[in-house]
């Protein structure tokens, strides 16, 4: 950023929006230079697809019937059957591990 000298005094003038700028120390008017300009904007000023997308509802794929689902001998923690059925999703990244998903057909637990 650029600096302002007052031409009376040397002194170092302050950054002013107006067309002259008086200096502090001697009170001599100075033209303004480097007058700065400010403007407001908002996001919504300029246009993107992910802000138009992110009003829209995307609905989850619903898990599969758990007809399909395999079989493994591992106890039910709430009705203690000896078998429940699993199936595995890629919920994350393909550099990440599946997600295992249980259901037990005596009590539904999931």
């Amino acid at each position: 950023m650029a600096v302002q000298f007052c031409t009376g005094c040397g002194d170092l003038l302050p950054i002013s929006h107006q067309r002259e700028v008086k200096c502090e120390c001697c009170g001599n008017l100075n033209d303004n230079k480097l007058q700065t300009y400010s403007s407001e904007s908002s996001s919504n000023n300029f246009p993107s697809e992910l802000r138009d997308r992110r009003g829209v509802v995307q609905a989850s794929k619903p898990m599969a019937s758990t007809d399909t689902w395999s079989y493994t001998d591992m106890q039910c923690p709430k009705c203690h059957a000896a078998q429940v059925q699993y199936t595995n999703l890629q919920l994350r990244g393909a550099d990440e591990g599946s997600t295992l998903f249980y259901f037990c057909p005596g009590c539904g637990e999931r």
